[in-house]
């Protein structure tokens, strides 16, 4: 079977989707009954990715951090970032948390009716969380280390380039 068919099979299991699509893409990754981490990479860093799966629910939880925490006196601001962002998001979300001030990129997806996931869902979900960090990562970064205003981190993050410098 190559790997097309793979992709084009359905999976029952949600995270045996997610680890043949990390196969796949050739990431590091550990997994667990109910969970699949992994390490993207990325132009700035790694992105540090987890699914996580809920039968109860039939539920999918992507979650990827970008590594950044928010000094205490900076949270309202980042949330106000972070609320911006996901104003302009299709898939998923930002989530500044109030325990230890970590920014995050979340989504998820629920299976009613015992639904299937493929693994191209899984690079669709993955590709997404990269994306979003790549492209706010900087912009958290300007507002936080850089003592920039919240308006001035969503000006720097909103324009689009083309190649490279």
């Amino acid at each position: 079977m190559d790997l097309q068919e793979t992709f084009e099979n359905l999976i029952n299991d949600p995270l045996e989707a997610v680890e043949q699509a990390v196969i796949a893409e050739q990431y590091a990754y550990e997994r667990d009954d109910l969970e699949v981490h992994m390490a993207v990479p990325g132009q700035w860093r790694d992105h540090q990715m987890w699914f996580a799966y809920r039968p109860d629910l039939n539920a999918l939880h992507m979650c990827s951090s970008l590594d950044l925490k928010v000094p205490e006196k900076r949270f309202r601001d980042a949330c106000e970032l972070a609320t911006r962002f996901n104003e302009r998001l299709w898939l998923g979300h930002f989530d500044v948390w109030a325990e230890d001030g970590s920014i995050v990129f979340r989504h998820a997806l629920a299976f009613p009716g015992g639904e299937s996931f493929t693994p191209a869902q899984a690079i669709g979900m993955i590709g997404a969380a990269r994306e979003a960090g790549e492209r706010l990562y900087p912009a958290f970064q300007y507002m936080i280390w850089g003592g920039k205003s919240v308006e001035e981190a969503v000006s720097a993050a909103m324009f689009e380039t083309h190649g490279e410098a």
